[in-house]
């Protein structure tokens, strides 16, 4: 039997190639002129790895209420506005597009469903590696008529979501280094007229509002006023919240000069043990009824009059 020649070989390797080429270049721009004023609830929101949670304690939730007013015009339901905002859609190539302030790859165009995958570009460049976030969407009809529930039932976390955040405390209750945001963050009541609590809450983004609505729980914040302290003091820093409502320093907010980290840590240490433990009701953080260590920020004032 002949052998085939090489350079028949590789002639057909690169005729499948540029076929395979040609197919991709002929794959169809997605259109939204077919689900044009179609009302769309977000159902799904989820990492590549079926996730909506990572192991920092972020959740990722699905919120969205969209329908498209035209071929190149989107709008989007705003809670903090209770109304819908309009966005331009603007097209870069093949399925990439740029509206409500970010960059999205089209994954499916439905009567019944939306699958978006938000993008991460640097320089124009598509960073595949970090774009790992996908929203599914479904319509209205398909909700109610099809699957007879509710958005807010299909939003809620999954069984692998509770499954990985009971590991997490887990992990988070034994070691500190395993630390994470609780979804519900702890929670600080004063016993005393003499202490005053108040949880700072960031600004919610006018339009869409859930990057800032997460730092609310990423990064808790509290101001505690001391009436008749022992002196006048302000300080700020960290402390690790555990389990059972214990208060552990952890930092500094601010930079402090080597000479006074010893010093300084002693008193917030006394702070922490002569009023914070002793005035305030401390509920640890938890998420999804897993309470678990976490970290949360203090800015205390002390008034010795």
């Amino acid at each position: 039997m002949k052998s085939t020649p090489l350079h028949l070989i590789f002639l057909t390797l690169f005729l499948l190639s540029c076929n395979y080429v040609r197919k991709i270049s002929d794959d169809p721009i997605p259109t939204f002129t077919a689900v044009k004023n179609i009302k769309y609830s977000e159902v799904k929101r989820r990492f590549g790895n079926g996730l909506s949670f990572h192991e920092t304690g972020f959740q990722l939730q699905p919120e969205w209420e969209v329908y498209f007013s035209a071929e190149d015009s989107i709008k989007i339901f705003s809670p903090e506005r209770q109304k819908y905002m309009p966005y331009r859609i603007f097209h870069s190539h093949k399925a990439l597009f740029h509206f409500a302030r970010d960059w999205f790859r089209v994954k499916h165009v439905g009567k019944d469903s939306l699958v978006l995958q938000a993008m991460v570009l640097e320089s124009r460049v598509v960073k595949e590696e970090l774009s790992n976030i996908y929203m599914t969407l479904y319509s209205k009809d398909y909700i109610e008529k099809e699957l007879k529930t509710t958005a807010e039932e299909l939003r809620k976390p999954t069984h692998d979501d509770s499954l990985f955040i009971k590991y997490r405390a887990i992990q988070a209750n034994t070691d500190p280094d395993s630390l994470f945001a609780a979804r519900n963050p702890v929670a600080l009541k004063s016993k005393s007229k003499i202490l005053t609590v108040n949880k700072v809450n960031p600004s919610a983004d006018p339009y869409l509002g859930y990057i800032s609505r997460s730092e609310e729980y990423l990064y808790p914040v509290y101001k505690i006023h001391i009436n008749k302290a022992y002196q006048d003091f302000q300080y700020s820093f960290q402390v690790i919240v555990d389990h059972n409502g214990k208060m552990i320093f952890k930092d500094f907010l601010v930079a402090v000069m080597p000479e006074f980290v010893e010093s300084k840590t002693k008193v917030a240490k006394g702070i922490i043990d002569v009023y914070l433990k002793n005035l305030l009701d401390v509920t640890p953080g938890n998420t999804l009824g897993y309470p678990h260590s976490s970290v949360i920020n203090l800015h205390i004032k002390g008034k010795k009059e």
